[in-house]
């Protein structure tokens, strides 16, 4: 693991003051303006509910998502990834939400039942290691593309959608469009530490812009000032109900939330590691427990449903913070919003616009990282078809769900929303497993066989297994220089004229062994052999070619058995 340039602070690193308060500022400033979902709930809901609903259903989100941030960067008894990544209220589960609120049981079910969101999770966490076929790198770029696509949609959504009948006026545009200059020109234009709180100044630049231009809602104002500092929320705000009919509902929530959290949780691997080349699934795995044991504490204290933030992850990341301690920072000022009531109404004043800028700005980032990510993998036509369609049902998620309005899925699309397409490509990666086969054994003659055609060979096998573009380079240059060797040199047999060379490829290791008819090649020396030893030396070529290739590949055995040798070379794939 190596830090990045672009982070100023890495893991471990702890924040100054100043600077955590800045960045926690902009970061409360992004999750608490998703708590519109519990309001947009509670107004929606057939059962009529008031204010006092609405501030108990917030508190109780926000002391979840304080929970679950604690237990990921924590990291401690098999719990959490140790990264920060937040859970957000989300406007997807509204469907279930609805479905079991709807029931005899009314809105103790619509809440208890969140539990089985977390059992389903907490299911998933223990099996997703032994998934690592079908939850490969490209699988996880696609989920961080989506994430972005979503974000941009929610942006472009609170922009443009039609508010009693009208659509952005020009002021709103201008108040988005100066938001987002400021975010752009901190990001990039600036040099000095002021370009880690770039949304945060987008935020205020955009706010002031807004009031100026009288676009802050007096009647919204009046309440802010009417709702009392302090208020202690009663848990749980219904109780708490099972329902059986409700079980499958849930547990295709937990799906689509899981999916969420992979994606998000790969933009928080990326970004902590200049080196990153594949997933950690053993803290994917750990991520999900985190969040399952939230969702289970969630239906007791009657919390909305949350998936993974993307949004937040990203704007970490375009501050240049990858600490776990701002994890701790967040969760110290979600628990303290959590009990001031005047703090829960107030975010719920910044101008959509300025908003939607934010979630723009955001996007461009995650869907950068998810294509980089997609781009790092050699592909082939099965990956590249699984890749293409899950990108187009994402995308298109919503014409889905309207022309299977009443099929038995469409429910469960329009939940998952645009994970269907990470569903989608991994569906069809296990399907277009079949006939795939991970080891391949190929002769070439000595005499006929070039460096071309050993390269040919290589690039059709990383395309066939999703390999890294820069690994499979690596692992062409050390086969040409074992075939050159065991072709020319004293190796092998006189009377054959071919070689066998094999290859198997594990996920992230990728294999290449050479059988052939003689005695096996000298074992490297830990250093390269001097000029001097090389002149004294009858088999010099041997000696500097092993060495050469115990640098170029991971692992080099040689073997010997009877007349039959072999020689093989291990790589990260």
């Amino acid at each position: 693991m190596r830090k990045p340039e672009s982070i100023a602070f890495w893991l471990n690193d702890k924040l100054p003051v100043p600077t955590a308060l800045g960045l926690v500022l902009q970061q409360i400033a992004f999750l608490c303006a998703l708590l519109v979902v519990p309001n947009l709930f509670v107004q929606d809901s057939s059962s009529h509910l008031g204010t006092g609903s609405y501030l108990d259903i917030a508190s109780a989100s926000l002391i979840a998502s304080a929970l679950s941030i604690l237990l990921q960067t924590m990291n401690r008894w098999g719990i959490g990834s140790g990264y920060y990544y937040p859970l957000q209220a989300t406007p997807t589960v509204f469907a279930v939400m609805f479905l079991a609120s709807s029931s005899s049981g009314g809105m103790p079910v619509a809440y208890g039942m969140v539990c089985i969101t977390g059992l389903t999770q907490l299911a998933l966490s223990t099996c997703i290691v032994r998934l690592r076929s079908i939850f490969t790198v490209e699988i996880a770029g696609l989920a961080v593309m989506l994430t972005g696509v979503a974000t941009g949609q929610v942006g472009l959504k609170l922009l443009f959608e039609l508010k009693g009948g009208v659509g952005a006026t020009n002021l709103e545009l201008m108040v988005a469009a100066f938001t987002l200059f400021v975010m752009v020109f901190c990001n990039i234009w600036l040099k000095s530490r002021v370009r880690l709180f770039a949304s945060l100044l987008g935020l205020l630049a955009g706010s002031a812009l807004a009031a100026a231009l009288g676009m802050l809602p007096l009647d919204s104002l009046s309440f802010i000032a009417a709702t009392p500092w302090v208020r202690l929320p009663d848990f749980p705000a219904f109780g708490w109900a099972f329902d059986v009919s409700m079980v499958w509902p849930y547990v295709m929530m937990g799906l689509a939330l899981s999916l969420m959290s992979i994606g998000t949780q790969t933009v928080a691997q990326r970004t902590a590691d200049a080196d990153w080349h594949k997933p950690d699934l053993h803290a994917y795995g750990r991520g999900l427990r985190a969040e399952g044991l939230t969702h289970v504490l969630a239906s007791f204290i009657n919390a909305m449903p949350q998936s993974a933030s993307g949004g937040a992850v990203g704007l970490a990341a375009t501050s240049g913070c990858a600490s776990r301690y701002l994890g701790y920072w967040v969760a110290a000022f979600l628990l303290v919003t959590a009990l001031c009531s005047k703090l829960i109404i107030l975010w719920l004043a910044v101008p959509a616009p300025v908003i939607a800028a934010l979630l723009l700005f955001l996007s461009a980032f995650l869907l950068m990282a998810g294509l980089k990510l997609v781009a790092s993998r050699m592909l082939d036509d099965r990956r590249s078809l699984a890749l293409g369609v899950g990108l187009i049902v994402g995308v298109s998620h919503h014409y889905i769900v309207a022309g299977l309005e009443y099929a038995p899925l469409a429910g469960f699309m329009s939940l998952a929303g645009v994970t269907n397409g990470t569903l989608a490509a991994l569906l069809l990666t296990v399907l277009f497993r079949l006939g795939a086969s991970r080891r391949t054994r190929q002769r070439f003659l000595i005499d006929a066989t070039t460096a071309d055609d050993l390269s040919l060979f290589m690039e059709n096998q990383g395309r066939l297994w999703g390999a890294r573009r820069d690994a499979v380079q690596r692992a062409e240059q050390a086969v040409w220089q074992a075939f050159d060797l065991l072709a020319h040199g004293r190796s092998i047999s006189p009377d054959q004229h071919w070689l066998d060379v094999k290859t198997r490829f594990d996920e992230y290791a990728l294999r290449v062994t050479f059988t052939y008819s003689g005695t096996a090649l000298p074992v490297a020396r830990s250093a390269a052999p001097s000029a001097e030893a090389l002149m004294d030396d009858p088999e010099a070529t041997a000696h500097l070619t092993a060495y050469m290739l115990s640098r170029l590949a991971k692992r080099v055995h040689v073997r010997q058995r009877d007349a039959i040798a072999q020689l093989r070379l291990d790589f990260e794939a």
